[in-house]
């Protein structure tokens, strides 16, 4: 599934066949980007994200959805 954000930014998910809730997922994604990367001064459109927040908060929330969906 792809979800387009802004003007040449997507983000997408690689999921099984069925999966629930992806379109939840890359909602609470999309909330994680522009917390931590578009409120980042540092950040340009455009340039590779690199944003150590970011990728913390999003591991988490991978996870998190990872435990809900296996039951692990």
């Amino acid at each position: 599934m792809i979800a387009s954000v802004s003007p040449g930014t997507k983000f997408f998910a690689v999921c099984e066949t069925g999966a629930q809730n992806i379109e939840t997922l890359l909602k609470v994604i999309y909330e994680l980007y522009t917390d931590f990367v578009l409120k980042n001064p540092f950040y340009e459109m455009e340039m590779p994200i690199r944003c150590e927040l970011f990728d913390l908060n999003l591991a988490q929330v991978i996870q998190k959805d990872r435990v809900t969906l296996l039951g692990r």
